[in-house]
């Protein structure tokens, strides 16, 4: 094995819009699509996807793939989460802070690809 390879990030987007209309669920696959560009451009593997259709962002009850992914941040499946802004993944500042301490305690980055940048 090379020890100077590096190895490469293995990522997980998640998507989410907060209706169900048409105009919505056309935003929603464009916000799917950016984020798989950003992972092939960053050079990561993408390994799963969370996507939240026609759900708030105000509150995690009924997103069912955000509570997924919240239980996936405690295995050791994915090193980085991907989202388009930080409102896409909640508004709720309880939630915003279990999120945080589950990403930190997991050793899980975030990076959010409209700022092109990692959270800190």
């Amino acid at each position: 094995m090379n020890k100077n390879r590096i190895a490469r990030l293995r990522a997980v987007p998640y998507n989410r819009v907060s209706t169900d209309e048409l105009v919505q669920k056309d935003a929603l696959d464009v916000q799917i699509q950016e984020s798989i560009e950003c992972i092939e451009q960053m050079g990561w593997i993408m390994v799963d996807q969370y996507i939240d259709e026609g759900r708030t962002g105000t509150v995690t009850k009924g997103r069912d793939e955000y509570k997924r992914l919240m239980n996936d941040m405690y295995t050791n499946n994915f090193d980085v989460i991907v989202i388009k802004s930080q409102d896409r993944l909640m508004r709720n500042t309880k939630d915003w802070y279990l999120f945080v301490d589950a990403l930190v305690t997991n050793n899980k980055k975030l990076y959010i690809y409209l700022e092109r940048k990692f959270y800190t």
